[in-house]
């Protein structure tokens, strides 16, 4: 185990060097290792990034096993009132009452992103980010950018494309089903229940203080003490840790949130996303060797990814968690290479006990 421990250290330290931050939990029960690494404080608060999508995933899975909607529903039934207008327009057909919630889910609803996706106009949502830090973005002006300055990627169910602007919506339908508001409805179904105590909605979870996290980079600029960092909304604005985002995982595999069945539907990974990564419905899964032809046999691992290099990943047969955060999106190939890397460790330590 010492020598196992010294394997992982090194390539830690490696990660280390060159990472604004590192929080490191990896969990593996047939080895009954239970490794920590941070640069900063033990159980350092920082942002979730998309990794928060998982969340807000499993409350729209909630909802539906307690039959309040199902993946067909039609989300014009929920949300109404002009809400939709201008969203879901492809070459002058307004599909705004074809849209599902399986569409928004899968990415698949024809909506863009207003974070990262294509505009007419040339606006860049990113450069608001940086140019205005003091600037709180609400989930409607999260939404309306898109609706003023992005075209529809394609009518509903035609094409996986990775969409913010859909996942703020979800958190908007959760927030009209239960009555609550996101960061309660978080706290209510998950939170709570899991006693992630070091995990809640930025700006809108009353133990919330930017002054707790870790560095965010985004392009080089440290925004984890800007007001715009509410940019994220339910489409990943959580603070949260490596420990807590691992109780999350656990409680996943374990089905103390979700029905086995449940759960199965999340992992129907059927749409290419990028190099070796597959998404399902609010969860990738990471095929190693579609990264490169010699990395055959390692395990698949699914959870989520975030632009800043957050990880949070399990191995449906063996139960292992692979959770860690560098904190930059220039360093999220550099991030990959630190997971394969670990994983290769351990999976060799696994077979050399095997024999």
């Amino acid at each position: 185990m010492d020598q196992l421990i010294k394997k992982l250290d090194t390539q830690t330290k490696l990660m280390a060097k060159v990472a604004p931050t590192l929080q490191v939990s990896i969990n593996i029960p047939s080895l009954k290792l239970d490794y920590h690494y941070s640069t900063t404080v033990v159980n350092q608060k920082f942002h979730s990034a998309s990794v928060g999508k998982l969340f807000t995933a499993t409350l729209i899975f909630i909802l539906i096993e307690q039959k309040a909607i199902s993946l067909d529903t039609k989300i014009k039934s929920i949300i109404n009132n002009g809400a939709l207008d201008k969203l879901f327009v492809y070459r002058k057909v307004d599909y705004q009452n074809e849209v599902t919630i399986r569409h928004l889910l899968g990415h698949t609803s024809g909506i863009n992103d207003y974070f990262g996706g294509p505009t007419f106009d040339k606006t860049n949502f990113i450069n608001e980010i940086i140019n205005c830090p003091d600037k709180l973005f609400t989930p409607d002006e999260l939404i309306n950018f898109t609706r003023i300055h992005q075209k529809t990627i394609n009518k509903p169910g035609a094409k996986f494309f990775y969409s913010d602007t859909g996942y703020v919506l979800l958190g908007l339908i959760i927030e009209r089903l239960t009555k609550f508001s996101f960061s309660d409805a978080l706290n209510k179904y998950i939170i709570n229940p899991l006693k992630l105590e070091n995990t809640g909605l930025s700006f809108y979870n009353k133990t919330f203080n930017p002054n707790d996290l870790a560095p965010i980079l985004m392009n080089n600029k440290d925004f984890s003490r800007a007001k715009s960092l509410s940019c994220d909304f339910s489409g990943g604005g959580l603070f949260t840790t490596t420990q807590d985002l691992k109780k999350f995982l656990d409680a996943l595999i374990g089905h103390k949130l979700l029905k086995e069945s449940t759960l199965n539907q999340m992992e129907d990974f059927k749409y290419p996303f990028h190099g070796g990564m597959f998404y399902g419905l609010g969860m990738m899964q990471v095929k190693f060797e579609r990264f490169f032809f010699l990395l055959k046999n390692m395990p698949r691992l699914q959870g989520h990814l975030g632009v800043t290099g957050v990880h949070a990943w399990y191995n449906k047969d063996t139960k292992d968690t692979y959770v860690f955060n560098v904190g930059s999106n220039k360093l999220l190939a550099r991030s990959f290479q630190y997971l394969v890397n670990m994983v290769m460790i351990i999976e060799k330590q696994k077979k050399q006990i095997s024999k």
